[in-house]
């Protein structure tokens, strides 16, 4: 049997419309972009990547980790093409055995040919994809196509294989102090779009792409009322395509001061989530916003499938943990983080402080841990179940009884943070303009 015929062409794609997003941070992109285009703009050139990876409800994420960066005997120099040597597939083979990382491959194609795999290239994934399989544990294998255009940008096509599938790459989101790009695969299809009424003066100030690129853009918000709320008020006006609601709580009477997304008729009614009293605000200011609402937990699964499709998050909550978890997944997954703060202090009937913060994670800056915005005994304090709480409290009674510090055991609950609406609106909405 010719050994082809047991492969599966990467033109066979899963019937369960599953896709895979690639995520980077900028200098990841610089040192790719310096290695792939190095015979540019005639001839090919490429490398093995490593990347971790994420299985989630709608395909995967895959962010890069390094470069297997190919040896100069790895290529055949004459060749106008890509053309490996044993040794470099064996030694990405190798790499396997060093962690739970999958590898990929990327190539560029010369300047001006569209990124659209040829037959060679399908023949060349077939097979890594077999072969890769057969070493990598169920690990995926991710390869991508990259070429400029006559104005010099970037474009791309990708797939990736796993457990027996072939998913397109639909996109590429590349993150960095300097930088926020999503890119879309040119044999992706077209997102439908709406018109740009509204953002003439957006438009004007900022240029013609920026339109576009808002309504490509996903955000992601956590925490859905006092600085959440006026927050997407502020994205939603400024024409954010899509929004990712993350909130566990209902709405409150008490909310309704701080609450951009409430109205007066909300007091007489109970039990409704603040992610559909918000979900209702976006789509009256623009109703062809897609809004998908998680009434759940930072922590749970289908969060963090959502979050890692973000070209931003935004962290308005009070939650130590949830501040945590932010920071992880800005580490882990490439997604920027802006993290927003009040805090107001008052004495005899008169304010004393009044303080906004915006802090930024992302890969190569502080996280919630370095900037001291989160530690240990806050986080344990909010997750304690009832009985972790009373065997604390216990164990710092019988400390101080004994004469000793009873905080090692239990510093205490948590206080409620008190804000009102001015100052939650002015960081709520200050965060359009980091």
């Amino acid at each position: 049997m010719d050994p082809k015929s047991q492969l599966i062409l990467p033109t066979e794609y899963a019937a369960d419309d599953s896709q895979c997003i690639v995520r980077c941070t900028s200098e990841q992109h610089r040192t790719l972009e310096r290695l792939l285009y190095r015979r540019y703009p005639n001839e090919e050139w490429g490398t093995f990547f490593r990347f971790g990876y994420r299985k989630t409800s709608w395909g995967l994420v895959i962010c890069f980790v390094d470069l297997l960066p190919p040896n100069l005997d790895d290529f055949d120099p004459k060749s106008p093409l890509v053309e490996f040597s044993p040794g470099y597939i064996n030694r990405a083979l190798g790499t396997f055995d060093e962690g739970d990382f999958g590898i990929g491959f990327i190539h560029s194609h010369p300047q001006g040919c569209r990124p659209k795999p040829s037959r060679s290239d399908d023949d060349m994934d077939a097979y890594f994809a077999s072969e890769f399989e057969k070493f990598s544990n169920g690990r995926p294998f991710v390869s991508l196509i990259a070429s400029r255009n006559a104005d010099h940008r970037r474009t791309f096509s990708g797939r990736c294989f796993h457990r027996g599938h072939w998913m397109p790459v639909t996109e590429w989101l590349t993150c960095g102090s300097d930088v926020l790009r999503r890119e879309r695969s040119l044999l992706a299809p077209n997102k439908p779009s709406d018109d740009c009424a509204g953002l003439e003066r957006v438009t004007e100030l900022l240029g013609e792409s920026t339109a576009p690129r808002l309504r490509s853009a996903v955000v992601g918000i956590v925490g859905c009322s006092g600085l959440g709320t006026p927050a997407a008020h502020v994205l939603a006006r400024s024409g954010i395509g899509e929004f990712v609601l993350v909130d566990v709580g209902f709405f409150k009477k008490s909310n309704h001061e701080r609450n951009h997304a409430s109205r007066a008729s909300d007091l007489h009614h109970s039990q409704i989530p603040k992610v559909e009293l918000l979900k209702r605000l976006i789509h009256e200011i623009r109703p062809s916003a897609k809004v998908i609402c998680l009434q759940a937990d930072v922590l749970d699964d289908e969060v963090l499938d959502q979050l890692v499709r973000c070209d931003l998050v935004l962290g308005c909550t009070d939650s130590y943990y949830a501040r945590a978890a932010l920071g992880d997944i800005a580490t882990h997954f490439s997604v920027p983080v802006l993290d927003l703060a009040v805090q107001m202090g008052s004495k005899d009937g008169v304010l004393t402080t009044q303080t906004g913060e915006i802090a930024r994670y992302m890969p190569g800056l502080p996280c919630p841990w370095c900037r001291n915005r989160v530690n240990a005994v806050q986080i344990r304090a909010e997750t304690a179940s009832d009985e972790e709480r009373a065997q604390a409290h216990a164990a710092a009674q019988q400390a101080m009884d004994r004469g000793e510090d009873g905080a090692p055991y239990w510093i205490g609950d948590h206080p409620q943070e008190l804000t009102v609406g001015y100052m939650t609106s002015i960081v709520g909405s200050l965060e359009h303009f980091k």
